[in-house]
């Protein structure tokens, strides 16, 4: 149907480093997910009261899967149990069914253009036929399959249009929008802080069992492991050889009448030649360790000392043997007694293995019993903090209506309370000792030269009385710089909040019914 994207056009040569690049993107990830009726049911499920095959539910899986490999490339695996691909599946049909309900068409010159305008197909901005036909090669796709599922795209493109026509953004909103991100306030505040009463608190047995009975899940321990492990570690990098010295020159006479032929110094080894000598030893002793995982052993017969990091948890990780955080959530999927392969750091050649896994759990009373009563000390050092701090706003403002200058620095220093000041700053950015707070900053900017104290504010740190020092407004030059971008960013993410909303209408709508999980069950 659309072989004309498919035949050769005028690019004769093509730089297949550019292919490759794109196909290694797009590459290993079009192994096939086929269901089949082999269960107690002979389709994938029902939507809209409608019985859908598996064949047709597996044509459409592997449209949803071939955007995700689009979307992701060489991450996909990596996501891939978050994507949840089979709701997906479902949603693109329940989706395109509204679109078929609509009567939405696509033509096969639409098709053209947007796969012709795709720059994975591109070659110095033209379309590439060549390229084109090995991408689809390498994602084991048909050419008329990809092209039907550009299709679908397509439709649902126009879907999304038709039901979003009416979202509309005011220019008012737009302009509220950048004051928020924009606009700046400076200010002063009394900060009254929980650890100052801790001592202040006495608690008995009781409270500190109530309060483990009634927040259990605060004391939950995370997984943890406990790794032993061999380093092969690399020499320090070899010095720049040393400047030759000048010698006399009668010296040089003496030396050059010499008949004795010189004799030859062993080189020593460079540094990298050092480090691939140890690789191959952490390389033979990994496969030592397949035949045999008693990693005790191993290391005693290599004369190697095996070291352990003790329970650690991905929260706390263990970051002493200079493990990256990505090796180290890898360590999390391993099994008990699971021999890692041979991994190399800056430092050196690791080889690890779990020495034991706990998994996640809620512990007994007992074993939280001093958590437990940390957490209740906390709690009632806080109420302490914001009656303390409700008292210091009350002098405040007494001391204030005392001066019709109402100097706020001055109040403070005349009830001996300590002023803290922030830099100038917006919305959403840290600020030291309070750290980014939402209760903070809001109340911060709704403070007005008519009302420039505010209430006591709560944050996680303390509680707080604000002040208002300074507020810069925003540049009305820049806001009309801003505005169309602007405008078009919120625009966008309205319309995709109300497209989601009128998805999930559609959603319950369909009424579905998944037999999915049910048949792969019963074909296992």
């Amino acid at each position: 149907m659309l072989s004309i994207l498919r035949k050769k056009g005028v690019a004769k040569k093509v730089i297949w480093v550019v292919a490759i690049v794109i196909i290694i993107s797009f590459g290993f990830f079009g192994t096939a997910y086929l269901l089949t009726g082999s269960g107690r049911t002979n389709y994938a499920g029902k939507i809209f009261g409608k019985k859908i095959s598996f064949d047709d539910f597996n044509k459409v899986y592997q449209n949803t899967r071939l955007q995700a490999i689009r979307q992701y490339g060489y991450n996909l695996d990596r996501v891939a149990h978050l994507l949840n691909l089979e709701a997906q599946t479902w949603d693109r049909m329940i989706l395109l069914h509204e679109a078929k309900k609509r009567r939405i068409k696509v033509s096969n010159n639409e098709i053209i253009g947007d796969i012709r305008n795709d720059p994975s197909f591109q070659r110095n901005g033209q379309f590439d036929v060549l390229i084109y036909n090995a991408i689809l090669r390498n994602l084991r796709v048909r050419a008329r399959d990809y092209e039907e599922n550009v299709r679908d795209n397509l439709k649902i493109a126009e879907l999304y249009k038709q039901a979003t026509s009416s979202v509309t953004i005011a220019e008012e909103d737009v302009f509220e929008e950048y004051k928020k991100r924009n606009e700046k306030i400076q200010i002063s505040y009394i900060f009254v802080s929980p650890k100052s009463f801790k001592e202040d608190v006495s608690v008995n047995a009781a409270q500190v069992e109530q309060y483990y009975e009634d927040n259990k899940f605060e004391f939950l321990r995370p997984p943890m492991i406990d790794v032993r492990y061999l380093t092969f570690a690399f020499p320090e990098e070899i010095e720049a050889e040393k400047e030759e010295t000048v010698e006399d020159p009668e010296t040089e006479k003496d030396k050059d009448s010499e008949t004795e032929a010189p004799v030859e110094e062993e080189q020593d080894p460079s540094t990298e030649e050092k480090k691939d000598l140890i690789r191959e030893k952490a390389d033979a002793v990994f496969q030592e360790l397949l035949i045999n995982p008693d990693m005790e052993s191993v290391a005693a017969q290599n004369n190697l000392p095996v070291e352990t990091t003790g329970f650690f948890s991905m929260e706390q990780p263990n970051l002493t043997a200079g493990w990256s955080y990505d090796f180290l959530n890898d360590l999390f999927q391993m099994e008990k007694d699971e021999i890692g392969e041979a991994f190399e750091t800056p430092n050196g050649v690791s080889i690890v293995q779990i020495k034991e896994k706990r998994e996640s759990y809620i512990p007994e009373f007992q074993e939280a019993r001093d958590k437990s009563r940390e957490a209740v000390i906390e709690k009632e050092a806080k109420k302490i903090a914001g009656q303390k701090a409700g008292e210091h706003l009350e002098a405040v403002i007494g001391e204030l209506d005392k001066s019709k200058l109402r100097d706020f620095p001055k109040a403070a220093k005349e009830l001996k309370l300590e002023i803290h000041q922030t830099p100038i700053f917006n919305r959403g950015q840290y600020l030291p000792q309070i750290g980014i707070s939402k209760e903070f900053q809001e109340a911060a900017f709704e403070l007005t030269e008519e009302n420039k104290v505010s209430a006591v504010v709560e944050t996680a740190t303390g509680h707080c009385i604000l002040h208002l020092d300074d507020y810069i407004p925003i540049e009305t030059s820049e806001y009309e710089k801003a505005k169309d971008d602007l405008a078009q960013t919120l625009s966008d993410e309205k319309r995709n909040t109300f497209f989601g909303d009128f998805a999930t209408q559609l959603r319950g709508k369909a009424d579905l019914f998944s037999y999915i999980a049910e048949s792969r069950s019963q074909s296992q």
